[in-house]
């Protein structure tokens, strides 16, 4: 047996970053380098890999390597014919030769089981969702590990005597997460769809006692239970004959209780289908309730209801204008009044390549989520209702993300509208159509600007059969009536629909020709202002205020003044919604309506025009906040941020290219201070080379793109871009832009673990500064110096460099940035031996923090906050109360919303210390993941797993470490006092140990 089911998850204990190329296992054996085969042809050299990355960097011995592949039969010289084999097994890898290596212990890789620790990964949240009693996430992370297998695990690979076996322990592995994720369907009040695998298995495997009785569940719950009883008799019976026991308790219980007609097997439901309609309305992301009565779909609504109580993902699938999104909203605002939390995000806007997680959280604290947002929407999504609105061109994505939170978060529930069916496991899809006439009347009715003659029926109940009963036509036509006539009315659209079906026959479609009949009728009853109002708002996502729409309409012969009037006549035609959003009056048109008055845009030849325009608007509005403070420019980009999004995304290769990397450029504080990095290096890379940039507007925006790789730990890139930057700022007289360049570039070099480098650099920068008088820029070169020389071991020089920083920052009363040097003050005294001071120094680092006025709000200021309490659980652990040190390092995660820091490498030292090895080996897990090697990070994490492998009786794995990282430090330069100091212990223990066996 290689490992346990309790080593799943593990990483090298070497604590080496993996290699490129991956084995996978879960079906025949494959060695790849992202999407390229690497030619690993032989199968004892296969074989060979395989069990070298299943020991998961541990070294195996020459003398069990060799019975593993051979047998434990005499062997001729097991070492050099092992010798062999690796060589030929190196030359087979290629350019991943390397990642086989040789120790005194034996030989080892850092080639990973790629599918195994993906699918290691599923079942771990599979485990914790069960946990916590949440089903639906168990079934996600269940079916997400099977995912992982495409066969039998190593189908190709069963001669060697420890594939046998290991393909065994997977196998059994893999029907357990079967088990779980039928389990867990069922617990959700589904699984009469998987009777047929269920059978199957059952057959398959008859002394499997959890399976027969999911089996029997199942016939219970479809209304069979003479079925499930026979079924657990028959298993009562097979494991008489041929094991000679009885069922377990479990199986004799559940018998009884079919037979007792229990009730508690039936599955739970939820509260919020009985909601009292008439009920006061409870608003759904400080959106007030609609305003209109909803008419029809009773039907519809209930099963939607039914759906929702399930818990679960539901859509509600139907075309254009068939109300899908009107009859989701009702359900959700049923949910809503009845206590249960909803938040509401509205897709049309979104593109493919942006974060749902992202767009949860801004719905939910009505502003923009941190970079690291995930695990805030997990913690702020808990038991909620997730209202996602046309999702047709984000199926593919909403499917993955889908399947992350309903594994993450618990009772989840998700209700998604589209046009197409959502492919996801579990799903309940619900299609709407047309109404019935009897609801297309009273709608109609309902909607219209004057009565409806009781004459005029038969009319009537033509224009909604020639609209094909959708709600949207209907409710546009019932706009009509302040100008038409029903008979008007009946003979406009009939005309209209003749003239579309006739060239949608010659085309082959002749879908929707209603819905369009009844848009170009109300398009052509409008005057020619009104029709130049409703294609350019069309450029507008996610919705605008009337002074947005007199800043973009205009042009021509349409003035600011013919705005209003115009945009009030279309509300009154039905063709603009109009809403209260937090108190303010937002315009917006449906779904339909912007589709078609976007291909009228294009018609009218006004696309481009007002493309721009849009652009230059959303330029205005993003310079005009900055104008009045950090703050105001961050909450009014991203209050219209659908549409600055919009604006970016058409302007890469437009004409107008240049006027959307200005906009890049305007909303870089914002994206720095919400943490949007990764949206931010997104968009610069794609507007970057815009052709009418002049150079000074280049070196400024390559500036800030590397700031924003910078911030993603995409370091190299960061370099070369700062590089590019800093050649075109020399030619330039812009001391600003070129201080700012250098101070970046030292912090660069500082995360890459170049400390030497950058402490030359931020020196040279703050002797510019000070020599142009820059006494903003001077104490921040002073600060970051002083960090690069404490990584550096010199806490000394270290110290005398922060604390000039701090008397320039009290100077001029910036609180934010002295709030950093009093924790880089801290970290000194720390390393100095000086605790008491340290810990005054970080209390004090608060307060600054605290006055700035936006307490953890900024994404820097969370960090210095998180590394506050790092100072705290260091002094904690000095005085070994181990406790009170683990307490202040989840605090200190908890500031970071989940990303990767200091405070996992801490945590991971303390719970060693605890002797809690299991999650210390998996935050060391999650560190190498994400740190790049050779970083302060990377560096920082070494005697960590050092001190892990000696925890866990690999002496030898740990003395390797311990020397390799002793290599690490003496080449980088790095010294920081807490991490040589953790090695040093870890050497003392060895030697110890040593002694000890002399």
């Amino acid at each position: 047996m290689i490992g346990t089911l309790g080593d799943f998850g593990s990483r090298s204990g070497y604590g080496a970053a993996p290699d490129a190329a991956e084995v996978q296992i879960l079906g025949p054996v494959r060695v790849i380098d992202g999407d390229r085969d690497v030619g690993v042809d032989r199968p004892l050299e296969r074989a060979a890999l395989v069990r070298l990355a299943l020991a998961r960097g541990t070294p195996v011995s020459d003398g069990q390597l060799a019975v593993d592949l051979w047998g434990d039969g005499e062997l001729n010289r097991p070492a050099a014919r092992l010798r062999v084999l690796i060589s030929r097994l190196r030359a087979a890898l290629g350019a991943h030769g390397h990642a086989v290596m040789r120790s005194p212990a034996g030989y080892w890789t850092t080639v990973a089981v790629g599918d195994l620790l993906a699918a290691e990964s599923a079942a771990e949240r599979m485990h914790a969702a069960r946990r916590a009693g949440d089903h639906a996430a168990v079934r996600s992370a269940a079916d997400a590990a099977l995912r992982c297998w495409r066969g039998p695990a190593l189908a190709d690979l069963m001669s060697p005597p420890f594939a046998d076996a290991e393909a065994a322990r997977l196998g059994e592995w893999r029907l357990s997460l079967v088990v779980a994720g039928m389990e867990a369907t069922l617990q959700l009040g589904s699984g009469a769809e998987m009777a047929t695998e269920l059978a199957t298995l059952v057959s398959e495997h008859p002394l499997h006692e959890p399976l027969a009785r999911l089996f029997a569940l199942m016939l219970y719950r479809t209304g069979s239970q003479a079925d499930a009883l026979d079924r657990l008799g028959r298993l009562r019976r097979t494991l008489s004959e041929e094991l000679g026991v009885d069922p377990t308790p479990e199986t004799a219980e559940l018998e009884l209780r079919i037979l007792r007609h229990d009730s508690s097997l039936q599955p739970p439901r939820l509260r919020y289908a009985a909601a009292v309609e008439g009920a006061k309305r409870t608003a759904i992301n400080g959106h007030s309730a609609a305003n209109d009565t909803f008419v029809g779909r009773r039907r519809e609504l209930a099963d939607v209801l039914d759906g929702l109580e399930q818990r679960g993902v539901v859509t509600v699938v139907g075309g254009p204008g068939s109300g899908k999104s009107r009859l989701a909203l009702e359900a959700a605002q049923r949910v809503a009044d009845s206590g249960v939390p909803v938040v509401f995000v509205e897709l049309t806007p979104m593109h493919r390549k942006d974060s749902l997680y992202r767009a949860i959280a801004v719905a939910v604290a009505g502003d923009a989520g941190p970079e690291t947002c995930r695990e805030w929407v997990t913690g702020a999504m808990s038991g909620a209702l997730l209202l996602l609105d046309n999702a047709e061109h984000m199926l593919d994505e909403l499917t993955v993300t889908l399947a992350g939170l309903m594994a993450q978060i618990p009772g989840l529930t998700v209700l998604v509208t589209s046009r197409r069916k959502l492919e996801f496991p579990g799903a309940v899809a619900l299609r709407v159509g047309p109404l019935d006439e009897a609801a297309g009347l009273e709608l109609f009715a309902e909607r219209a600007l004057r009565p409806v003659p009781a004459g005029q029926r038969p009319e009537l109940a033509a224009v909604c059969a020639a609209l094909d009963w959708l709600p949207l036509g209907i409710e546009l036509a019932a706009g009509l009536t302040s100008i038409s006539s029903i008979p008007q009315l009946a003979q406009r659209i009939n005309e209209r629909i003749r003239l579309l079906m006739d060239g949608r026959r010659e085309a082959g479609d002749d879908r929707h020709v209603g819905l369009r009949a009844v848009l170009d009728c109300s398009y052509a009853l409008l005057d020619p202002l009104e029709q130049a109002v409703l294609r350019r708002i069309s450029v507008f996502a996610g919705g605008f205020a009337l002074e947005s729409a007199e800043w973009v309409v205009p042009s021509g012969r349409l003035e600011k003044d013919d705005v209003a009037p115009a945009l009030a006549r279309l509300v009154d035609r039905g063709l603009v919604a109009v809403s209260m959003d937090a108190g303010n009056r937002r315009f917006s048109l449906r779904e339909t309506v912007r589709d078609y008055a976007s291909t009228m845009l294009v018609e009218a030849g006004e696309r481009a025009s007002t493309r721009q325009q849009h652009v230059a608007w959303c330029l205005e509005l993003v310079r005009t906040a900055d104008d009045a403070g950090s703050g105001r420019a961050t909450a009014a980009a991203f209050a219209e941020w659908p549409n600055v999004l919009e604006a970016l995304e058409y302007s890469a290769g437009a004409p107008w290219e240049h006027l959307g990397l200005q906009l890049a450029v305007a909303m870089h504080a914002p994206w720095k201070e919400r943490g949007r990095y990764r949206d931010a290096s997104r968009h610069f890379e794609a507007l970057i080379n815009a052709a009418a940039a002049t150079a000074e507007e280049r070196a400024n925006a390559l500036s800030k793109y590397a700031f924003h790789l910078l911030m993603v730990d995409r370091l190299d890139e960061s370099a070369d871009v700062f590089a590019k930057a800093d050649e075109l700022a020399a030619t330039m007289d812009d001391d600003g832009l070129v201080l700012e360049i250098c101070y970046y570039r030292g912090i660069v070099d500082i995360k890459r673990g170049q400390l030497g480098a950058a402490v030359a650099t931020l020196e040279a920068g703050e002797m510019h500064a000070r020599r142009i008088g820059d006494r903003k820029r001077m104490p921040m070169f002073a600060n970051a110096s002083g960090a690069a020389e404490l990584f550096a071991g010199l806490a000394d020089a270290g110290m005398a460099n922060i604390e000039r920083a701090i008397r320039l920052h009290e100077e001029s009363g910036n609180d934010h940035e002295l709030a950093r040097a009093l924790n880089n003050r801290a970290a000194a005294l720390l390393a100095l031996g000086r605790s008491a001071d340290a810990l005054a120094a970080a209390d004090e680092s608060d307060n600054c923090v605290r006055r700035s006025g936006s307490y953890a709000k900024r994404v820097d200021e969370r960090r210095v906050l998180s590394h506050n309490e790092l100072i705290r659980a260091a002094v904690e652990l000095a005085a070994n109360r181990l406790d009170n040190a683990e307490r202040h390092c989840r605090t200190a995660q908890s500031f970071l919303n989940g990303g990767i820091s200091m405070a996992d490498i801490d945590l991971a030292w303390v719970l060693i210390r605890k002797g809690e090895l299991a999650e210390a080996r998996s935050l060391l897990d999650k560190v190498y993941a994400h740190v790049m090697p050779g970083g302060i990070q990377w560096l920082a994490v070494r005697p960590v797993s050092a001190a892990l492998a000696l925890a866990t009786g690999e002496a030898e794995t740990a003395a390797l470490l311990v020397g390799q990282t002793t290599g690490y430090y003496a080449r980088s330069g790095f010294g920081w006092q807490r991490h040589v100091d953790r090695l040093r212990d870890v050497q003392q223990q060895l030697a110890s140990r040593r002694s000890v066996r002399e």
